[in-house]
């Protein structure tokens, strides 16, 4: 008679743990559903250094918008502080103030890049930057390959730049591009 309940005992238990386990995927599955369809679901961000809100919003690089989580290269975001980017890359090679409003600009051109602000509302990548955007795009990519990753981007300046902002007109982004190659990405946010 126990051998018989324990049978039964076992039976259920494989019964039971073969039904969680299919519950426990299709609940996988649906989080990560809801993650992609409903941008309020957010992400932490790991890195206790960044003083960012840049991993606040997923990135989806299939959406058709620019994203306040799009406003990043490499290791550089908007609205990170200077004392970050020097921890990470070091001494700038040049201190000055940015034309026109007084901000500090710090450039790191054997790098191959400028940033602008105490915290940080300009940054300009070009040649030597090894960084890419959160959606794969980095000094070298081809025109080709930043209409497929933002395929809502302007063509202006007689084809020389591909742009975007964000829907509320806050952030900005810049692809400029020669023959067809990006040699320089620029993101700012309008409203410092």
């Amino acid at each position: 008679m126990k051998l018989w309940m324990l049978s039964i005992g076992l039976a259920a238990i494989l019964l039971l743990g073969g039904c969680s386990g299919n519950v426990s995927n299709t609940s996988k599955t649906q989080v990560s559903e809801q993650g992609k369809n409903n941008p309020e679901n957010t992400q932490k961000d790991t890195n206790q250094n960044s003083n960012t809100a840049f991993s606040q919003t997923p990135v989806n690089s299939k959406t058709n918008e620019l994203m306040f989580s799009d406003m990043k290269v490499g290791d550089l975001t908007l609205g990170q502080t200077l004392e970050s980017v020097q921890s990470k890359f070091g001494d700038p090679e040049l201190k000055t103030i940015a034309h026109g409003n007084g901000d500090p600009q710090w450039e790191y051109n054997k790098q191959g890049f400028v940033v602008i602000g105490s915290r940080i509302w300009k940054i300009r990548v070009f040649s030597g930057f090894a960084g890419s955007t959160p959606r794969g795009i980095h000094i070298g990519s081809t025109e080709q390959d930043v209409k497929n990753a933002y395929p809502f981007l302007k063509l202006v300046q007689k084809g020389t730049q591909l742009f975007g902002e964000t829907s509320d007109k806050k952030y900005s982004i810049d692809f400029m591009l020669s023959q067809g190659i990006v040699t320089q990405i620029i993101m700012s946010d309008e409203n410092p």
